[in-house]
């Protein structure tokens, strides 16, 4: 749902100088509008233009390294901006050294240090604005181990996906989960294994310094070519001096494509506190993790989601539709509530599209509250070289 076409999809007009062997150049020229309407709230409004220009070396004695360079500054300006979170941003969103040994026994092994964007089982690229989240850490990843990927890692800053503030920037993983003080970061493993036939089995462990530990598994059967099981556990509770926490949540989902249509109905339930790790902290890898405005709170402890999405193609036309009813169980979330997100994304040429999200959510109050209704449009043109 991010929107944008791959920085590696499109025929770039850097080919020239690609092909000549000092490196890779590539980038993105993007325009976001954005506007939001919450009842009871100030709406919010706001257009940036964005770009990102990234530059990876050639490999030398199994090295090479990555620069990315990420900024957005604001066109127009209605207000309320927290609202919208669709702000200036000025940061290397990659700086990174990585070494690839040629030892036989390492074959498929990268070491890698400093900033990158991640996309894996505990972290998630995210691309939702002008930027995708990325960490700043040390990281092995490997496939010497036949049928598996594995991967880890300690991060200690993160800068997010969200143009709100200084969200944006490279900020100790404390401030990223709002536990109100600085922590040592994240300490990470995952691991997917796809050596049993017809499954891709995820297990990670990430441990959160002096906030929590996340401990999950994702499962993936294909029981025919056209349908798909998915499963999902995570459980999480407080470490160091963080605050009291027990969490667990669960997850089970079909995937079904039918002429063309990919349909997959699924249920998301989480129990005991709040998910610390989620889309606007770490991220989340889960179909609920490309909500528009999280408006029904899913995340939080309690909450019981029913969902469905459908996306297809059609020639060069991208659609996506998410919708999510959620039903909540303790009385700081006095509401249940469903969102409906639809996306269309058109390509006009191979490194030329034009996308529009819409969504509306709605709050039914339980007693002692008030209905509300939340809409979130916005539009993007996105050029890649």
């Amino acid at each position: 749902m991010a929107l944008t076409v791959s920085l590696a999809s499109a025929q770039s007009v850097m080919s020239s100088f690609n092909e000549k062997g000092y490196g890779v150049v590539s980038g993105r020229i993007q325009y976001l509008g954005m506007y939001r309407n919450y009842e009871n709230v100030k709406n919010g409004n706001a257009s940036t233009l964005g770009g990102i220009l990234g530059y990876i070396t050639p490999a030398w004695a199994g090295l090479d390294a990555g620069l990315a360079y990420n900024y957005a500054g604001t066109l127009y300006d209605g207000g309320n901006s927290s609202l919208v979170a669709n702000d200036n941003i000025d940061v290397l969103n990659e700086a990174w050294v990585r070494f690839t040994p040629s030892t036989a026994g390492l074959a498929g092994t990268t070491f890698t240090m400093g900033r990158k964007i991640s996309n894996g089982e505990v972290f998630r690229a995210d691309d939702y604005r002008q930027k995708s989240r990325s960490i700043q850490a040390v990281q092995i990843e490997t496939r010497a181990i036949p049928d598996t990927a594995l991967t880890v890692g300690h991060a200690n800053k993160l800068s997010n996906w969200i143009d709100s503030g200084t969200r944006w920037e490279f900020n100790n993983l404390g401030n990223v989960f709002g536990a109100g003080y600085h922590t040592d970061g994240i300490t990470w493993g995952e691991g997917v294994y796809t050596g049993i036939e017809k499954m891709e089995v995820a297990l990670f462990n990430a441990y959160a310094w002096d906030v929590s530990n996340l401990l999950g598994t994702r499962v993936k059967y294909n029981a025919f070519d056209t349908t798909s099981f998915i499963f999902y556990y995570r459980h999480e509770n407080d470490v160091g001096k963080a605050a009291s926490q027990n969490t667990n949540a669960y997850g089970i989902s079909l995937e079904q494509k039918v002429s063309g249509v990919t349909v997959e109905p699924g249920y998301f339930g989480v129990s005991g506190d709040n998910l610390r790790f989620q889309e606007t902290t770490t991220g989340i890898n889960h179909p609920l993790g490309v909500s528009m405005m999280i408006y029904p709170s899913m995340f939080a402890g309690g909450a019981d989601t029913a969902f469905l999405k459908v996306t297809t193609k059609i020639n060069r036309t991208a659609l996506y539709a998410l919708y999510n009813y959620t039903w909540q169980d303790k009385p700081a979330y006095n509401y249940d509530g469903q969102e409906l997100d639809l996306v269309v994304r058109q390509s006009l040429m191979d490194s030329l599209s034009v996308a529009l999200k819409f969504g509306v959510a709605k709050r039914d109050a339980r007693k002692g509250g008030n209905d509300t209704t939340a809409t979130d449009t916005r539009l993007f043109l996105t050029y890649v070289f």
